[in-house]
């Protein structure tokens, strides 16, 4: 691979990864279904969520969550692209905050999202999140999504 398209590669992976952030913020929920492969494996144990292989329609629904909130923010940085002909691990610290009235839950971790490159481009196959810390605690970060699972629960009730 030429230096040139080796950084086409990072660019467009990187780009991948940013997109993920931003149509989570944005609730942008087809934009973020266009992202992975039709089936991937997702790891957010960490914040005792999913750990399993699942269709990626499903992850995309839990985290339709999100619309609870009243806005969210997802920042990326520190993003290591690594990658091998069809396959490529980006990795990448993020710091989520999630907003619900006077509520605010924050999480900072690591990121790691395995992509497979296809006809149409690049998916994402496999994504992870390890939380490094709850800035404001744990207890807030819970009392946030509660409120945030509450509110979006209760839009769509009768």
């Amino acid at each position: 691979m030429t230096d040139l398209s080796a950084l086409v590669v990072r660019n467009t992976l990187t780009d991948a990864v940013m997109a993920y952030a931003m149509a989570l913020d944005a609730g942008d929920w087809q934009a973020f279904r266009a992202l992975f492969e039709d089936e991937i494996d997702i790891d957010y144990s960490a914040l005792g969520s999913l750990r399993a292989t699942v269709a990626a329609q499903t992850w995309v629904d839990r985290c339709k969550v999100l619309d609870g909130f009243d806005a969210t923010q997802h920042k990326i940085s520190n993003i290591v692209v690594a990658h091998g002909g069809d396959a490529a691990r980006v990795t990448s610290y993020v710091d989520a905050t999630h907003f619900i009235g006077d509520l605010a839950g924050f999480a900072c971790g690591t990121y790691v999202h395995e992509f497979r490159r296809h006809s149409e481009g690049w998916k994402i196959r496999a994504c992870a999140f390890m939380v490094a810390g709850f800035p404001g605690g744990r207890a807030a970060f819970d009392r946030a999504f509660d409120a945030a699972r509450a509110a979006y629960a209760a839009r769509d009730a009768p």
